[in-house]
């Protein structure tokens, strides 16, 4: 028992020293208040930006679904580990029933508490979902520390054995789980996003889903330039390296839990029995551009997975609508489910235009002040409808179609600018014709491009703005995300999505232009 406490003591002790000194981790977007600037966690948002819908999306009061602060006694952690968990609706009602189970995994500085407390509300949103159909599920919230669900290196803090060998056992053996891998997911966001990626990655065995919420890692490049207090506290304290500078920092117990890594060959069997979903948001600072390189990394090696990139940043807001489809894909899967067709994936609902006999299409009001927007393409089959979506846009302008497989696009600009007047100047690219749009980028106020190829020169302009648009199975993913990377880096403005991909890439085309018109501004 003094053992015990004097386990406590010193854990309590780190912890409090720990979050005072963690000021140059952050992967977040903006610091937020009464958080220190450079934690890895957003936590405390502007209630501005909650999603709740009151007249969808309303409080669960049934005080009996909800338990807080249920005590694990751990032998391997030599502490009590609290954990909090959500029962389905009926559970004491149908006292035969068994449910899968979704582990939630909270973000650096939280606890198990952090998912359904002041800005994320976790139960209120599963409740929704419920009442839209989600099957019921056991939700289950541990306590995470600040280790990152790993067991840390030197052996004094071995947290992921004991979520393995002890807190999966103990929710198996208290509650009413179908205690298989087959009947088990885990989810989290920020360092819980981490946390769902390497318990999976490491215990597929446990483990059916997965899906990492702005998961909080870097690339090697951003851990070798990392701050030293950054990296001291944070992550050299888990992975080793502490006291080390640059390549120094890539230890070999590092190498053993980075994604970049673990996705390997040697792993290829047991991690493709996974089903992987990764989101990030578009305005992150850092953790976007580890998670896209994460995305060009799978897609490279052929590891399959579900990739979304939404607009938003380190949020609660984010966080609660990706759970609209990360738990109904986890049911899904859990119920027998074979190939993730995704959410609400409906036909382009394409709309009624006039066009005139030389295809171009003006909005209502179009005069001189106007825009011209240059549709770029080649060996696209439906323009006709891809002109119509695009009159989804906001603006006054004319969208001028050119056919790349006819002429270049800078003799269609020279055509279409000798007869028809406008004020400035936007281009929409899909497909090959990005190389032939970011050439005339110094000359545009606007480019949209969309599954774009843009060759080896990717260097954005300030005078530009520009929408990145593409699916998580686009051919262009590279070039899409490196001139993401190159807007960032350049503080060039940007809007940049991915979207579920199909077997259907003109569709495909047309559903990111109908989902993402607010970006059509002209």
């Amino acid at each position: 028992m003094h053992k015990k406490w004097l386990s406590m003591i010193h854990c309590n002790i780190i912890t409090l020293v720990c979050m005072l000194a963690m000021l140059s981790s952050c992967g977040c977007s903006k610091p937020q208040e009464s958080t220190p600037e450079d934690n890895t966690e957003p936590q405390n948002q502007n209630p501005q930006e909650q999603t709740t819908d009151p007249e969808k999306e309303k409080p669960d009061t049934n005080p009996d679904r909800y338990q807080r602060d249920l005590v694990l006694s751990s032998t391997i952690l030599d502490t009590d580990v609290r954990y909090s968990v959500l029962l389905p609706r009926d559970y004491y009602e149908n006292e035969d029933r068994h449910y899968p189970v979704v582990y939630m995994l909270h973000g650096y500085g939280d606890n198990q508490n952090s998912w359904n407390g002041d800005w994320l509300h976790a139960r209120d949103r599963i409740s929704a979902l419920e009442t839209a159909g989600l099957e019921d599920m056991i939700y289950v919230y541990p306590m995470g520390y600040q280790c990152y669900y790993v067991n840390k290196f030197d052996g004094s803090f071995d947290y992921m054995d004991m979520f393995v060998q002890e807190l999966v056992p103990h929710i198996d053996a208290t509650l009413r789980t179908i205690p298989d891998r087959q009947h088990r997911s885990v989810t989290g966001y920020s360092m819980g996003g981490f946390g769902a990626y390497v318990l999976a990655a490491k215990h597929p065995e446990v483990f059916l889903c997965s899906a990492p919420l702005s998961m909080s890692f870097r690339t090697d490049r951003q851990y070798m330039t990392e701050s030293s207090s950054g990296w001291n506290n944070q992550w050299g304290a888990l992975f080793g390296g502490k006291g080390e500078n640059g390549e120094a920092r890539l230890t070999d117990y590092y190498k053993e839990h980075c994604p970049y890594y673990v996705f390997n060959e040697e792993n290829r069997q047991a991690l493709e029995t996974v089903k992987w979903y990764f989101t990030c948001g578009d305005d992150e600072e850092q953790l976007l551009i580890a998670n896209d390189s994460l995305h060009v990394v799978l897609r490279d090696r052929g590891f399959a997975h579900e990739y979304r990139v939404g607009n938003g940043a380190h949020t609660s807001k984010y966080w609660m609508d990706a759970l609209n489809e990360v738990l109904t894909m986890f049911s899904f899967y859990m119920d027998g489910g074979d190939a993730w067709p995704g959410r609400n994936i409906e036909e382009p609902r394409i709309p009624d235009i006039t066009r005139d006999g030389d295809g171009v299409y003006r909005t209502e009001d179009f005069s001189e002040t106007s825009s011209l927007v240059l549709v770029a393409y080649k060996d696209f089959n439906r323009i006709g409808d891809l002109m119509a979506e695009l009159s989804r846009g906001a603006g006054y302008y004319a969208l001028l179609p050119c056919d790349l497989s006819v002429k270049s696009l800078a003799d269609w600009k020279e055509d279409w600018q000798s007869r028809i007047n406008g004020a400035k100047l936007a281009i929409v690219a899909i497909g090959e014709a990005g190389k032939e749009a970011i050439a005339l980028q110094d000359l545009a106020a606007k480019i949209c491009f969309i599954d774009a190829s843009l060759g080896e020169d990717i260097t954005p302009v300030k005078s530009c703005n520009y929408v990145i648009l593409n699916t998580d199975n686009g051919v262009n993913y590279k070039d899409m995300g490196e001139l993401y990377k190159a807007c960032k880096l350049n503080d060039c403005s940007f809007e940049y999505r991915v979207a579920k991909g199909t077997d259907n890439p003109q569709k495909d085309i047309l559903r990111l232009i109908e989902t993402n018109k607010t970006l059509f501004n002209f």
